[in-house]
């Protein structure tokens, strides 16, 4: 049996691929409390991403959505967003980012502009 190694990688095969580790209810909790404190209401969900899998979400103001984002992308945390009914909006964590990254990144984002 001969095992063909390609020349190339494509951009799929050099991703790396982990088992998703659902946060836990701790992890919850001290996320939403670090962003409360901030002047953000984010509750922590489980949204279907555009892969049809599951992911750890947030739901948010949808006027938060462009701050939330700017912040996550000055982090390098790729995300997905979805438009939720009465206001709100979903941050798919489509990579499935550990808690433990987002909690780490959580300091330096700034107070809600907005003056919740």
């Amino acid at each position: 049996m001969s095992v063909t190694i390609p020349d190339y990688f494509t951009e799929d095969q050099k991703m790396v691929r982990m088992k998703r580790q659902p946060w836990n209810h701790d992890e919850y909790y001290q996320i939403h409390n670090i962003l409360w404190e901030k002047g953000y209401l984010v509750n922590c969900v489980v949204r279907m991403g555009a892969d049809g899998k599951w992911h750890d979400a947030w739901q948010i103001e949808r006027e938060d959505t462009p701050t939330l984002i700017e912040m996550l992308f000055r982090q390098r945390i790729p995300v997905e967003v979805q438009a939720e009914g009465h206001g709100k909006a979903s941050i798919n964590f489509v990579y499935d980012t550990r808690a433990d990254q987002i909690l780490e990144c959580l300091p330096r984002f700034f107070k809600n502009p907005r003056g919740k």
